[in-house]
């Protein structure tokens, strides 16, 4: 009797602008999970330790590096992050195409993201299956970790929701209030199929959803505002981007008020104060109880799966094709961020509903 088929390549492609630490977590957790190769636009090339990203990520044989500053973008660069995010995974998408690598399975997943994707249900993948989804396993927020987080939240189903409910837990009982960030999981497509990544979804050539298998074993770690620290980080760069940066309607009063924070003059240390006590009102979670009531994954996404052979992705003509679509226009590679997206419900009073929308 045949053994079962061997799984299928997987890569990711990422837009990044981020500290050496969290790129690190990103490269070595992709890998660890099951991605065979990462290809990493870096957003700012020249901006503050990007240096040191960019070494870092040339040394590794499973990852191509592109400096995707505004010589990349051929004088037309979207002011969007989201645009550049999905730009970059459909053009990634179109070169490893043209490398032969039709059947290999693509997705678009951001820096604070680790896929992981058990080989057994990779290899066991229904026979016609060309789009995939990795629901969403969301850190726990507290005000430090011992290290990287290993307790994660999933999504609940509805008695267990009224049971946080009924215990304080959360404001209201469902999903979209118990996840800071977002349900929607990643997407990933054939490479050889004629749909396009979004930032959540794929979608066909009309714009209509691209059919999704989906599976126990498929996961997207969301290591989302997970600390005091990371949310004071997140917040800080978010809002210091100026008139660029673009929130959610949910997420907008929560912005206003960051923005006046932030802008207001202080200490170093009595902002950092303020910061803080705003995580701690609006953002930091019962650890203990949810761990208490058998709620969460308690895993570290960070080690290895099983040994897998050496992946079959010529890294060389990769970087090199990649290079030569430098001086072209890409406003082609868009077709929208995510449509048909679950959206999160409408937020409860207070505006720490406005915050855990991620």
């Amino acid at each position: 009797m045949p053994g079962p088929l061997p799984a299928p390549l997987v890569l990711a492609a990422s837009t990044v602008m981020d500290s050496p630490e969290h790129v690190r977590r990103y490269v070595e957790g992709n890998l660890a999970g099951g991605v065979d190769h990462l290809v990493v636009f870096l957003d700012k090339p020249n901006g503050p330790r990007q240096d040191e990203v960019a070494a870092y990520l040339d040394e590794y044989p499973a990852v191509t590096c592109v400096r995707a500053g505004s010589g990349w973008w051929a004088g037309a660069r979207p002011r969007e992050l989201n645009e550049r995010q999905c730009t970059n995974a459909n053009l990634a998408k179109d070169v490893l195409a043209g490398l032969g690598l039709g059947d290999a399975f693509v997705f678009h997943v951001d820096g604070d993201e680790v896929l992981r994707l058990d080989p057994a249900a990779m290899s066991a993948l229904p026979a016609g299956t060309t789009g995939l989804r990795a629901a969403t396993r969301e850190a726990l927020s507290r005000r430090t970790w011992d290290g990287e987080p290993t307790l994660f939240k999933r999504e609940l189903d509805e008695p267990d929701l009224r049971l946080l409910h009924g215990l304080g837990l959360v404001p209201e009982p469902t999903n979209q209030a118990y996840f800071r960030g977002h349900l929607m999981g990643k997407s990933g497509v054939r490479v050889g199929e004629r749909a396009w990544l979004t930032l959540h979804k794929v979608v066909a050539d009309d714009g209509s959803p691209w059919p999704l298998h989906e599976a126990d074993g498929l996961e997207l770690f969301h290591y989302e505002s997970y600390s005091a620290e990371e949310f004071v980080r997140k917040w800080t760069a978010m809002v210091a981007s100026g008139p660029k940066a673009s929130y959610r309607p949910d997420r907008q009063p929560a912005a206003r008020t960051l923005r006046a924070l932030i802008n207001r003059g202080l200490e170093p240390a009595a902002l950092d104060r303020q910061l803080v006590r705003f995580y701690e009102r609006y953002v930091e979670e019962e650890v203990d109880a949810l761990h208490d009531l058998g709620v969460l994954v308690e895993t570290d996404p960070l080690v290895p799966l099983a040994q897998r052979p050496a992946a079959g992705v010529p890294a060389a003509d990769l970087a090199a094709a990649l290079e030569e679509r430098r001086s072209e226009t890409k406003q082609a590679y868009f077709k929208g961020t995510s449509p048909g997206a679950r959206t999160a419900a409408a937020p409860a009073r207070g505006l720490g509903r406005l915050v855990k929308r991620g």
